[in-house]
């Protein structure tokens, strides 16, 4: 395993650490992007956000044909920022950098440019919250299907690259976002908790106090050492919202499951969820239904 560093991310030499992936077989690292500083890039209405991230490994391998690059957006309402967040297998930005004889800039901008420039062209639409149903329907291209189809990949020149997170956990903002790209939205409310006083307050306890807790490990954690009212109340805010969100999306929601349960090398539930069909491609009525729930279509979805 590569030693952990206790270096500021920055002064850290990327090519360095993709070369000494860690032992983990699933682990991400974060690239940062700088462009030149000319860009001219004009959003028109948001803030155009990039975020690269190299994988050791992809945790839904148990669908066919995955391929080996994502690309998922997030909204920042509340800062007027649209996020998009590229996933790429390490392999494959290896087997990118070697074609661009050790160009990392031009390697990582195979994939970059044709997402920042899907972000321009779809931008209204992805701040609308609704790219992943619509895409994952088939009724708007994926967001790097340019850079598969050899897209416009030195459209904003060659990036400079620096470290912005060394190798790490995968958690679970990335593997929401690896989930809906390939089944669509998937409603996890993961904004912090903050939970309303009681009476009696407790100055022993966190949630008296009026702290805001991560969702979903922050809360869980904090909430064993909750006065009793907030237990309760944390519990059926944890409940609340993992039932919106199973509700939302059921192949999307088993799925997380499924691929979170490998990434903690747990025993992995054995139905194996698969994408929505695109439109018009409906499965039989004795095929297994693509929930993953292991039921006929039939007797399933299709009932």
């Amino acid at each position: 395993m590569a030693a952990m560093s206790t270096q500021a991310p920055g002064s850290l030499d990327p090519l360095a650490l993709l070369d000494e992936p860690p032992e983990d077989a699933f682990a991400l690292l974060e690239l940062r992007l700088d462009w030149p500083y000319d860009l001219e890039i004009h959003p028109q209405k948001l803030q155009l956000w990039l975020r690269f991230f190299v994988m050791t490994d992809d945790p839904l391998t148990w669908i066919a044909n995955r391929g080996e690059a994502w690309a998922a957006t997030n909204v920042d309402s509340e800062h007027d920022i649209l996020e998009l967040d590229v996933y790429v297998l390490r392999s494959a930005l290896l087997r990118e950098l070697q074609a661009h004889e050790g160009d990392l800039g031009a390697a990582v901008g195979y994939w970059a440019a044709p997402a920042m420039l899907a972000g321009l062209k779809y931008e209204l639409i992805l701040a609308s919250g609704e790219y992943f149903d619509r895409a994952v329907s088939g009724a708007l291209p994926r967001l790097l299907a340019d850079a598969d189809a050899g897209g416009e990949r030195g459209a904003f020149g060659a990036p400079t690259i620096q470290v912005r997170q060394p190798w790490g956990p995968f958690g679970l903002g990335a593997l929401q976002d690896l989930v809906q790209e390939a089944f669509g939205s998937v409603d996890l409310d993961r904004s912090k908790v903050g939970l309303d006083p009681v009476e009696p307050s407790y100055e022993d306890c966190e949630a008296c106090k009026g702290t805001k807790f991560g969702f979903p490990s922050g809360l869980e954690e904090a909430s064993e050492d909750f006065c009793g009212a907030h237990k309760a109340a944390a519990k059926a805010v944890n409940a609340e919202r993992l039932a919106r969100a199973r509700a939302s999306n059921p192949a999307g929601w088993r799925a997380i499951d499924k691929a979170a349960m490998r990434i903690n090398k747990l025993r992995e539930p054995a139905f194996a969820p698969q994408p929505p069909r695109i439109v018009g491609d409906v499965p039989a009525r004795n095929d297994p239904c693509p929930c993953g729930s292991g039921k006929k279509y039939k007797r399933c979805h299709g009932a």
